[in-house]
């Protein structure tokens, strides 16, 4: 007879045990989402239920990618508002995405076009600044493929050499071809550089630069204009190197080397332009060396050198400002980037309901090593007298150095309404002073000294402009004729008690 044999309670929690583990395992995937089903109380990955243990521990935070909290928490607390550069992901919408970084995929940096050649378009031309479609690099010249040559302006008027402004470009630097002789020279295939690209083919940099390949491209953002308007992707300097001097032996010790100047500050294309690539003569002749044609889908040329040599009584960087049409605050989304990104207010000043006090500025040319500068006693006279402007509840006065640091000095000029200074380099951010119509920039000339590069600039942007010769006052209608001087360190003199006079009269005029 069989022997009948009883589980102890031991063995029967071994075997439900066992069978437990096996089943979870065996659904593994079910029981993962089970667990962090976040519509389960007290395992959520991001707790807002009411009450509860969850509350206790983890309060209302809430997760957000791609932010670093304490930084965003302070943006958004005190600068937060609709168009800001600090977005949160969701103020992004698809639309303005596709604006902003179009639909190019990863493979399509290369195309075949087989005997249909890309035909270059001219789109928008004043003497050197030009929009033109489809042009071509390849080795390191510039092509412009077209059988109706004659609709294109010269290429003398387009770009210079790059060894010499002064001369038309070389036949090795641009090269006009029709399509049958770029089908036998450039191939049936190549890359694509999509989007926009500018091209600043001066050896020389300027100033202007930035502020002028913006207007060029701006002219595309008409009511009329049939042209789609983009930002740009990149800015190529083919004739600047990245650092200057010679390269140090990379077996030697580590020599700090100092970037080429390239007309900005390092930092004011990454606050005012914030898509903006820059690649440096380096860069250009990597594309050159592969020994493949590249398309550039749209490229905006500004060459000085070719617009000085158009007779014109503007300054060279100032033909876009004068020769092609664009929207009325064409200038707007650049100044106003720079200002959210200085968290200053970035809104064009409404005298009625808005900022009550007038903000003046003067950039100090003292501690320049190089240029003119104002006499120490009048240097003295005017912070004094700007000093008992403070004094009143009216006006807030900045004094900054124009070799001080970017940020304090861009700060003071993007909330000012009043500029003041020494002609040259450092008055070209006045540009972006906050407009109103008591804006004016204040410019201190040697006497028998005038150029109008900051005049040009600001009046463009509806900005008013007084020049100074010591106590002679000049403005739109009486200006003196363009003397550029030949000792760049003269020193200036001024009268201080007549420029605050004129700031008082500026700031009060209905």
């Amino acid at each position: 007879m069989a022997r009948s044999y009883a589980l102890s309670r031991r063995e029967i929690t071994l075997v439900l045990f066992s069978i437990m583990i096996f089943l979870v395992f065996y659904n593994f995937e079910a029981t993962s989402d089970f667990f962090t089903n976040s519509n389960l109380p007290g395992i959520s990955s991001n707790p807002t239920v009411d009450g509860g243990l969850d509350m206790d521990i983890y309060g209302d935070w809430v997760s957000e990618d791609r932010r670093i909290s304490s930084v965003h928490k302070q943006q958004e607390k005190e600068y937060a508002s609709e168009g800001d550069i600090w977005l949160k992901n969701e103020r992004v919408s698809e639309a303005q995405k596709q604006v902003i970084f179009g639909n190019i995929g990863v493979n399509d940096g290369f195309m075949h076009w087989g005997k249909d050649m890309p035909e270059t378009r001219i789109v928008k031309h004043v003497a050197g600044f030009s929009i033109m479609d489809n042009v071509i690099m390849c080795n390191g010249t510039i092509f412009i493929v077209t059988d109706s040559p004659s609709s294109f302006p010269s290429l003398s008027s387009i770009a210079s050499s790059a060894g010499n402004p002064h001369e038309a470009p070389l036949l090795v630097e641009w090269v006009v071809l029709s399509i049958e002789q770029a089908r036998d020279i450039l191939g049936s295939y190549g890359g694509l550089i999509q989007g926009t690209s500018w091209l600043s083919y001066d050896a020389i940099p300027s100033n202007y630069t930035l502020f002028s390949l913006w207007k060029t491209h701006s002219s595309l953002n008409t009511s009329t204009s049939l042209d789609s308007f983009r930002p740009p992707r990149r800015l190529f300097f083919p004739n600047i190197p990245t650092y200057i001097g010679i390269r140090p032996d990379l077996n030697g010790p580590i020599i700090r080397r100092q970037r080429s100047h390239s007309g900005f500050h390092p930092y004011l294309p990454k606050a005012a332009f914030p898509l903006l690539g820059l690649m440096y003569k380096e860069d250009w002749e990597d594309y050159a060396l592969m020994e493949m044609p590249f398309v550039f889908e749209r490229m905006v040329v500004a060459d000085f050198g070719a617009a000085a040599r158009s007779a014109n009584d503007v300054p060279p960087f100032a033909f876009p400002l004068v020769g092609l049409d664009a929207s009325q605050d064409w200038w707007e989304p650049i100044r106003q980037n720079l200002a959210k990104f200085l968290h200053v207010n970035y809104n064009t000043q409404n005298l009625n309901n808005e900022q009550k006090k007038t903000i003046v500025t003067y950039i100090s040319r003292q501690d320049a090593v190089n240029g003119s500068r104002l006499r120490s006693a009048d240097h003295n006279a005017l912070v004094n007298a700007l000093e008992t402007l403070h004094e009143s509840n009216d006006f807030e006065v900045n004094i900054v150095s124009s070799e001080g640091r970017w940020a304090e000095r861009l700060t003071a000029v993007a909330k000012s309404n009043v500029i003041l200074g020494v002609y040259g380099d450092s008055l070209a951010d006045s540009v972006f002073m906050r407009p109103s119509e008591r804006s004016a920039l204040m410019e201190f000339f040697p006497a028998d000294v005038f150029t109008r590069d900051a005049e040009t600039a600001v009046r463009s942007l509806g900005i008013r402009y007084i020049a100074w010769w010591n106590d002679r006052r000049f403005e739109t209608d009486s200006l003196p004729p363009v003397a550029p001087g030949s000792d760049p360190a003269q020193e200036v003199q001024i009268d201080p008690a007549a420029v605050v006079h004129a700031i008082l009269e500026v700031v009060t005029r209905t």
